[in-house]
């Protein structure tokens, strides 16, 4: 770095010399300027050199926290989108184990009602039955009743059911 503050010097002293007197002054102020800037940049660079250093390091150190950050924050929202389709699977499951349990509920409750229709009407048939033959003998004990109590004129089969025929039909 000095050697190029000289070079510059040396190249800007020859211009130096050869300019016309009057051009002197601002020739001289820029070497001047140029000279105590080498001096300040030679007595300073180390320390601009370690105050950039320790900022590329606090930036670098600063970079990497966040680099790993957004790595915790990417694995934390790949764990959120597993948790969230495993939870849509389950939703789903649980729907379908619902749709199948109506589905069997149903086809029982239907079961039990076809089932106890029949035994309804299986036990209405036997009561008609039951009545119908209460009916008939009610009908037939009445007649005979008013046959044997009554005159107790005999009469052929034929007309005793003819009687009985005429007393159920009613």
């Amino acid at each position: 770095m000095l050697q190029r503050v000289l070079l510059g010097v040396m190249v800007f002293g020859g211009v130096a010399v050869a300019a016309p007197l009057g051009y002197t002054d601002i020739v001289m102020r820029i070497l001047n300027f140029l000279l105590f800037m080498g001096i300040l940049w030679y007595c300073t660079a180390n320390t601009f050199k370690n105050i950039l250093a320790t900022r590329r390091a606090k930036i670098s150190k600063s970079l990497e926290q966040l680099q790993e950050e957004r790595q915790a924050a990417k694995e934390e929202k790949e764990q959120a989108l597993r948790a969230l389709e495993e939870a849509k699977q389950q939703a789903s499951q649980i729907v379908s184990n619902a749709k199948q349990e109506a589905y069997l509920l149903t086809q029982k409750s239907d079961q039990q009602s076809k089932t106890a229709i029949e035994k309804l009407i299986r036990n209405h048939q036997i009561n008609q039955e039951k009545e119908s033959e209460r009916v008939q003998q009610e009908a037939i004990a009445e007649v005979l009743g008013d046959l044997f109590e009554g005159a107790k004129a005999e009469f052929a089969t034929p007309t005793y059911m003819h009687l009985i025929h005429q007393k159920v039909a009613k």
